[in-house]
């Protein structure tokens, strides 16, 4: 009896310091990757678990993996390097230097564990970050397509919402897979969800608001688009969602509001293509002030570009606008005489609005773009084909 209580201590005190290990190993990780020596971080780990026995040494492996390599293949295959606490990881990802490769098939090691650990949540929600992440990095140039790879992030998200262990990303994440299917009324319950868990969360309140808006429910669109406005940070983003919020007072027709969050979305991100179009159409819409100088920020964007012509004669066409466009045109004629593909367009597009109007005129507007064509195309280019096609239409 003595015996077996002794072996049994001893054994009680092995699995005690076989936890301690894995405890301190852990920390000694923890406090390299706040340090920024993520190689160092994933080789301890590696070397206390080579072969992927342990949940809690595997999902920080995975955290190391997934938000600090400076090279992955396929997500598969991951280097990793040591850097100074003055640098950023995204310096180096994506160059050419030495850094120290691992293989690590998180999914295979993950779906292997849950087998041995069908109970543990955060293998699940391991797994379901894994795939999302995969999605973010490769999208359609994956392994899985994109679809299928939803149906795996939404398989294991279930799982970790069933077990009680959801955080505010597997709800968002799950709004997102809705969302990209266009399920939208779907998609509002898992952002509320996420939002009540994380309410600065500026992806999920721009999100919801979107979803909002394609259920024609503006209100609501409107309130978390203005979150997420303040809760941006970078200028991409946020100039996004200052467009949302014009977007949803002109469908209020509240043009005045509409053009305040356009013009803001112009100033966040100037010279952006989608910021103009928009406010652009509204300034010639309400006889704005500041439409001449638009149009020439919004043609100057790129006057080689036929959907920039085409863009124009939409809103200038809609509006009734047709003589402001000419007279435009004419001006550009003279400011980009030097461009023989501008003076090209520009004539070959003052024909087609003075078309309706003045057929001879049109035609030698679009005998003189064929000229300037002739000059710098080949023969059997497509615009001659569309120019040819006008002037029929003058005949």
């Amino acid at each position: 009896m003595k015996i077996f209580l002794i072996l049994l201590l001893s054994t009680s005190f092995t699995f005690n310091l076989l936890g301690q290990t894995e405890i301190k190993t852990i920390d000694k990780a923890d406090s390299l990757i706040n340090n920024k020596k993520y190689n160092s971080a994933f080789t301890i780990l590696e070397h206390f678990d080579p072969s992927n026995d342990k949940p809690n040494i595997v999902l920080l492996k995975e955290k190391i993996a997934l938000n600090y390599f400076v090279m992955s293949i396929m997500h598969q295959i991951f280097s990793f390097k040591d850097i100074k606490e003055n640098e950023n990881i995204m310096e180096y990802r994506g160059k050419q230097g030495s850094s120290d490769l691992h293989y690590f098939k998180i999914d295979s090691v993950l779906n292997r564990l849950i087998k041995i650990y069908p109970n543990d949540c955060n293998l699940y929600k391991g797994l379901a970050n894994y795939y999302y992440q995969v999605y973010l990095c490769y999208g359609n140039k994956w392994i899985n397509n994109e679809n299928e790879i939803f149906k795996l992030i939404a398989k294991n998200d279930k799982k970790v919402i069933d077990n009680n262990c959801a955080n505010y990303l597997t709800y968002y994440v799950m709004g997102f897979i809705s969302l990209s299917n266009k399920e939208y009324k779907k998609a509002i319950p898992f952002f509320l969800k996420s939002i009540k868990m994380d309410e600065n969360n500026a992806d999920a309140n721009y999100n919801i608001a979107y979803a909002y808006l394609y259920t024609n429910d503006r209100t609501q669109a409107l309130i978390y688009a203005k979150k997420s406005l303040g809760l941006y940070t970078d200028t991409t983003n946020k100039s996004d969602a200052a467009r949302m919020i014009g977007e949803i007072y002109k469908e209020l027709n509240n043009n005045m509001d509409a053009i305040k969050y356009y013009e803001l979305a112009n100033q966040i991100q100037p010279n952006n293509y989608y910021n103009i179009k928009p406010l652009l159409n509204l300034y010639i819409q309400t006889n704005n002030k500041n439409s001449k100088n638009l149009i020439q920020v919004f043609f100057d964007l790129d006057p080689t570009n036929p959907t920039i012509y085409n863009d124009l004669e939409a809103i200038f066409d809609g509006n009734g606008e047709d003589s402001l466009l000419t007279k435009f045109y004419k001006a550009q004629l003279t400011q980009y005489k030097d461009s023989a593909i501008v003076n090209g367009n520009i004539n070959f597009y003052l024909g087609r609005i003075t078309l309706s109007s003045n057929k001879n005129e049109a035609k030698k507007y679009f005998l003189t773009a064929k000229q300037i064509f002739k000059k710098i195309y080949t023969s059997d280019n497509q615009v001659f084909k569309a120019i040819d096609a006008e002037i029929k239409q003058t005949n």
